[in-house]
């Protein structure tokens, strides 16, 4: 856990200064917040999952952000290795913004994940615990204060617990 948060911090402050020397910053940061809908595909469980996720997230230049997310599971899933459902998730990232478009952006993400998932058969192959996230999406703007988001974000988990494959869709607003 030490390691994957100090290589994230690192990178956050690499991307941080890279992005600073490169871009023109904001004339203050961008605060954003967004509700959505998450679907995971977990590979060693074999569970889908969905959940409700809520993020916070500041835009410090036009390139460089950070955001963190909380997840609570709306549904439980039985599959040959038992029965599952995702109690919560917690996570923080650096994210990238690259404009295509006056309305349009990509995005990328990467930083770390907490997951906790309910394993009624205690079988020791359920991707939960600390995991390491990467992502990418786009956002599109539907006025000055809201947009619509989807993004794709890969959770590797430590201790060989298994990869998930989460699927988001989010209404964005701009404080």
């Amino acid at each position: 856990m030490k390691t994957m948060l100090m290589a994230t911090a690192a990178l956050a402050a690499a991307a941080f200064g890279a992005s600073t020397a490169s871009a023109q910053s904001l004339s203050q940061p961008e605060v954003y917040g967004s509700i959505g809908a998450t679907a995971t595909n977990n590979n060693k469980s074999d569970s889908s999952l969905n959940s409700m996720n809520a993020r916070l997230g500041t835009k410090l230049t036009p390139h460089f952000g950070v955001e963190g997310e909380l997840a609570a599971g709306t549904n439980g899933d039985t599959t040959n290795s038992g029965r599952y459902k995702l109690t919560n998730k917690k996570a923080a990232y650096a994210v990238g913004f690259l404009p295509v478009s006056e309305r349009v952006e990509l995005i990328g993400r990467v930083g770390v994940s907490d997951t906790k998932l309910k394993n009624y058969n205690n079988s020791p192959i359920a991707e939960d615990g600390t995991a390491l996230d990467v992502g990418v999406g786009a956002q599109m703007k539907l006025n000055d204060a809201y947009a619509i988001r989807g993004d794709y974000t890969r959770s590797a988990f430590k201790d060989d617990r298994g990869n998930a494959d989460n699927l988001s869709v989010s209404v964005v607003r701009k404080f």
